[in-house]
């Protein structure tokens, strides 16, 4: 398919999974209201004539759309619920707790990871779903390959099929279990039917393809990749590296998040993170090096932009010959925050520009938490990730074998 026209508007498309239509200008998305309406129809002229009388730049004067509500789903009353009722009134009910950012929580994409593990015994009564039904499905994951789509250099498509990973079949079953768990607590089925799965032992080891654990990227390589980023880009990049913060967090800054700018350390508090949804806080300690990066990107921008734009990444004087200059301009297609697969994307091709191996963003956020650990405690590594347990921090930043070498040296 090729690309849009430059002069083409923006098409409006159908959400089938909400039965809405949207439009994205901008690199924005914006929902319109249920499809076919005369409704949908006049938000969307509303928006497109808001857009070319800016000189196709913005929609803001048009009226704003929220994201659409969930598809309400009633709770199953009868006895003889199926399973797939169960899962489909789950989803919906993690729906509406998230508020329409449930596609970014892990909740909800376990949940559909689950749905789709449970197709074959959809049909099935609930209080007919034991340990062996659950063993079957789990069974069926372990026997049933994924197909990854890989497009080769000559512009046509293959696939590979790659075994389900040991862990990835362990969490879908525990997100199966979660499931009946929330049936129970609902009176839904009986709570002897919760119990029985919950007595199936996880996948052990050798059965189901292991994975490579994910480690901190080597500094040196950070520091390689960092020349062939885009300034924008490297700014993100360095702003994760010194911080610990997730790389989402850091797409989202914006200068009025960031607080205590009257003293050394800065907090940014992100009004929208991992664990938003059960009322907990998340502070982002901002110390010198980092400070200096916001610093100089904030001039001239507006408190509530993103100070991370990829715009200005694309607004740079570009060389085409040994005498014509151009100036590049950014697309209407790009947003107004990095994305993370634009992140991950441009760290990729940056590592291959300098001949490192590729790495992910996300790395970062181990790097910092294991010299933090290193350096000034496990406390202050689980402060800084936010963490409420200290086996999650001990995930990213574990017990370094130096510290127990050298206290072994000391006095074994």
């Amino acid at each position: 398919m090729g690309r849009r026209h430059a002069d083409a508007l923006p098409a409006m498309r159908h959400h089938s999974r909400s039965g809405n239509a949207r439009v994205r200008i901008g690199g924005t998305e914006h929902w319109l209201g249920p499809w076919g309406t005369a409704e949908a129809r006049l938000r969307y002229d509303e928006l497109i004539a808001s857009w070319i009388a800016s000189g196709r730049k913005s929609v803001e004067s048009a009226k704003r759309v929220p994201a659409p509500a969930p598809v309400e789903v009633e709770l199953p009353t009868s006895a003889d619920v199926t399973v797939g009722e169960l899962a489909r009134a789950w989803i919906a009910s993690i729906e509406r707790e998230r508020g329409g950012n449930h596609k970014r929580a892990s909740d909800w994409n376990g949940a559909i990871a689950a749905a789709r593990a449970l197709r074959s015994v959809a049909a099935m009564p609930a209080r007919e779903f034991g340990p062996r039904a659950l063993q079957d499905v789990r069974r069926r994951l372990v026997d049933t390959p994924f197909q990854r789509k890989r497009r080769l250099p000559n512009g046509s498509e293959s696939f590979e099929s790659i075994p389900r990973s040991r862990r990835y079949v362990n969490d879908t079953v525990g997100r199966i279990r979660q499931l009946f768990n929330w049936a129970v607590g609902l009176e839904l089925i009986p709570p002897e039917r919760a119990y029985a799965l919950s007595r199936v032992r996880a996948l052990p080891v050798g059965l189901g393809r292991e994975t490579a654990r994910r480690t901190e990227v080597a500094a040196d390589v950070v520091n390689q990749t960092l020349p062939h980023l885009t300034d924008e880009m490297r700014a993100l990049v360095l702003f994760i590296r010194w911080t610990g913060c997730r790389p989402s967090e850091a797409a989202r800054l914006r200068m009025c998040d960031v607080h205590d700018r009257d003293r050394q350390t800065w907090r940014y508090r992100p009004p929208m993170h991992k664990t938003a949804h059960r009322g907990q806080y998340r502070d982002v300690p901002i110390g010198p090096q980092a400070r200096e990066i916001l610093e100089s990107h904030s001039i001239g921008r507006a408190d509530e932009e993103c100070v991370f734009d990829p715009r200005r990444s694309l607004a740079r004087v570009v060389s085409n010959g040994p005498t014509i200059k151009m100036r590049r301009r950014a697309s209407s297609r790009v947003g107004t925050m990095f994305t993370s697969n634009a992140i991950r994307v441009a760290i990729q091709r940056a590592a291959a520009a300098a001949g490192v191996p590729a790495w992910t963003a996300y790395q970062l956020r181990y790097l910092r938490l294991r010299e933090i650990r290193r350096d000034y405690g496990p406390e202050a590594a689980r402060a800084t990730a936010g963490h409420t347990r200290d086996s999650m921090t001990a995930h990213y930043a574990p017990p370094s074998w130096e510290a127990a070498a050298g206290a072994a040296a000391a006095s074994g």
